[in-house]
């Protein structure tokens, strides 16, 4: 069997994630850092049904059918700060902000104003909303600012089927869609004779080749640390959802100490053009009590893991014909971890009447680089974004972190 008829039978499940070659030296994350976790909420959440703005009379006036009642009526928002509210099905995100382990940026968000999913995630994720020609990632620019590779395979990691492209670039990253089906595609009885298969097929020395073996050492690590076995902790209970196994999966990880410096993990089903009211709630649901599961789980071990969950783009202030809301601009961030300055709603409102919207939609008040910034600076301890954010020279501190 030749190299191309070998790599058509699949049996290396992860070689394309794992491209350009691994090579690892000892360098890097010391472990004084927090590790870096990245939610990706596909879709363009809806950030006013989610964290209410219940004083801006104008919500109301724009969203008659759509808008959520204020705190202590029946339905109503779950106060936070006397200002805004919750929705009420992210209830199980409320105890995590009275702890002060959640603070949310309001009016926050990329300045690209194209209101298409894949350029404004595109642009997000690569760190670049000018549009730029970066090809990748922000946190993989992060990794290398940092120290770059290390000697751990799992340094980086998508709980997906495939890499974002945040992640994206010069440190190598994995793309596993879940832990306990990383492995090669053979039977345990044929593992063997494949492995020697790969070593025989993938001899030459070359950027492939190197790939290839290390995919190999990669499995045989995951395996010796058995991730699968390490329960769930603090009576977390994990949804059903591939959100919550994704997150259940990713606190395993964590705990086998494999060397994990970033993660991403994406929630997609945002894009409510229509029945809002019926299709958010279950969706914030499964986003609440996922993250608060992974929050019980982790424990102690929180305080050194920094979560940000953010979306390419809100919804429209004004509520349309078929009970939803249209592609927005500005919408919320959400921060949780032990040096989160939680129990805060972080805005510079800018207001929903007419004359304060950006085309009909929430103004952006904070550049979504200003929170990354913020937390890469206190919590990762890079002192040079410049190569993070090249095109960025905004505000790097809005007071959501304190310094490790």
């Amino acid at each position: 069997m030749d190299r191309r008829d070998f790599l058509k039978t699949g049996a290396l499940v992860a070689v394309p994630a794992l491209m350009p070659r691994l090579v690892f030296s000892q360098s890097g994350n010391t472990g004084s850092s927090d590790i870096l976790i990245h939610i990706f909420m596909r879709g363009g959440a809806d950030g006013l049904n989610m964290v209410v703005p219940y004083f801006d009379n104008d919500y109301y006036l724009n969203r008659p059918t759509l808008a959520i009642p204020q705190p202590g009526s029946s339905g109503g928002a779950l106060d936070l700060d006397g200002s805004f509210g919750l929705h009420p099905q992210l209830a199980s995100l409320q105890p995590l902000f009275a702890s002060g382990d959640l603070a949310i940026v309001h009016a926050s968000g990329s300045p690209d104003g194209s209101r298409s999913h894949f350029e404004s995630q595109d642009l997000m994720e690569a760190g670049s909303p000018g549009g730029g020609l970066i090809f990748d990632g922000w946190i993989n620019r992060y990794l290398e600012a940092a120290g770059g590779q290390t000697s751990s395979p799992f340094q980086a990691v998508s709980l997906s089927q495939s890499l974002p492209v945040s992640l994206r670039g010069e440190v190598p990253a994995l793309a596993i869609s879940s832990i306990d089906a990383y492995d090669l595609i053979v039977p345990d009885e044929e593992q063997n004779g494949l492995r020697q298969a790969v070593l025989d097929v993938y001899d030459q020395g070359d950027q492939v080749d190197t790939t290839a073996t290390d995919v190999l050492a990669s499995v045989d690590q995951l395996k010796a640390a058995d991730p699968l076995s390490i329960p769930v902790e603090n009576g977390a209970i994990y949804p059903g959802s591939s959100f919550g196994r994704a997150l259940e999966n990713l606190a395993r990880l964590i705990k086998a100490d494999l060397g994990l410096e970033a993660a991403s993990v994406d929630i997609g089903g945002w894009d409510h053009h229509d029945n809002l009211g019926t299709e958010l709630p279950p969706l914030c649901t499964n986003f609440a009590d996922s993250l608060a599961a992974f929050h019980t789980d982790l424990g102690q071990r929180m305080e050194h893991i920094s979560v940000i969950a953010m979306t390419e783009f809100g919804r429209r202030v004004r509520e349309n014909g078929s009970l939803g809301t249209d592609h927005g601009y500005g919408s919320v961030m959400y921060a949780i971890g032990g040096g989160v300055r939680g129990n805060q709603v972080i805005t510079q409102w800018p207001g929903l009447g007419t004359q304060n919207l950006n085309n009909g939609d929430l103004e952006i008040t904070t550049d979504y680089r200003s929170v990354l910034s913020e937390m890469l600076a206190k919590r990762m301890r890079v002192s040079d974004l410049s190569t993070v954010f090249p095109e960025f020279s905004g505000t790097q501190d809005i007071g959501l972190f304190d310094p490790i």
